[in-house]
């Protein structure tokens, strides 16, 4: 029988998980990943799952059979095509988003509606997280989850507006070559501390114990530090 278990990921550092099926004409050429209903940023399942997949392989060194069991066939393998993996790996919705604290530095900054579809989310799949009973339970649960540092609840078009082209971090990239600029592009990113969450269904264990409090790289530039997450189990 398949089990259900609810997790946060938590970016220690700028990440930036690309929406390749978009086109962008304005100052930004590479986009983050949006929620197709909310226009707010998110991880598809599928980039989320590549890079669990990419951890379990070269960082966890997590036997082939185990790998193959929870992700189902990939290349360099002589496994059957059809081979379906064990897991279901949900998109990472957005939960907390870091903004600028003239006194401490930053706050996490959340709204109702998040609130409200993270709790509808745990329901439909009959999660429970002890001590959650409803939305604000859940709210507090996720203050304490984060030391209670302060989170406030600010309106659906505030966040909207926080999370919009012109407030998101954009960087200058560069390619050289002999020393010479050949290609400058726009690269948006969502700051270290953003928090997702997100769901997946397994009827294996060996995954939870390989992700529970580990750091992963999700997304586009590890090698210039982007999109290191840590991967905390709530339920």
């Amino acid at each position: 029988m398949s089990q259900q278990s609810a997790w946060l990921i938590t970016a220690k550092t700028n990440l930036h998980v690309g929406n390749e099926n978009t086109s962008n004409y304005g100052l930004i050429d590479k986009a983050v990943q949006r929620d197709v209903l909310t226009g707010l940023p998110c991880i598809n399942s599928s980039s989320l799952k590549g890079a669990i997949n990419e951890y379990c392989t070269q960082v966890a060194s997590m036997n082939v059979d185990d790998r193959l069991k929870i992700f189902g066939v990939d290349k360099g393998n002589d496994k059957s095509e059809t081979q379906k993996g064990a897991c279901t790996f949900f998109d990472a919705e957005i939960l907390l988003l870091p903004v600028q604290n003239d006194t401490t530095l930053f706050h996490w900054v959340t709204t109702d509606s998040i609130i409200k579809r993270f709790k509808e989310r745990l329901d439909t799949f009959g999660l429970t997280i002890q001590g959650v009973k409803d939305e604000v339970s859940l709210y507090e649960k996720i203050k304490e989850l984060y030391h209670s540092k302060e989170i406030k609840n600010i309106s659906d078009a505030e966040l909207s507006e926080f999370c919009s082209d012109t407030e998101l971090p954009i960087i200058a990239r560069n390619r050289l070559e002999d020393g010479q600029s050949v290609n400058l592009w726009y690269e948006q990113v969502l700051p270290p501390e953003t928090v997702f969450y997100t769901l997946i269904l397994s009827d294996d264990y060996i995954l939870s114990k390989a992700l529970n409090d580990e750091i992963i790289q999700i997304g586009a530039n590890a090698t210039i530090g982007y999109g290191y997450c840590r991967l905390i189990k709530i339920m």
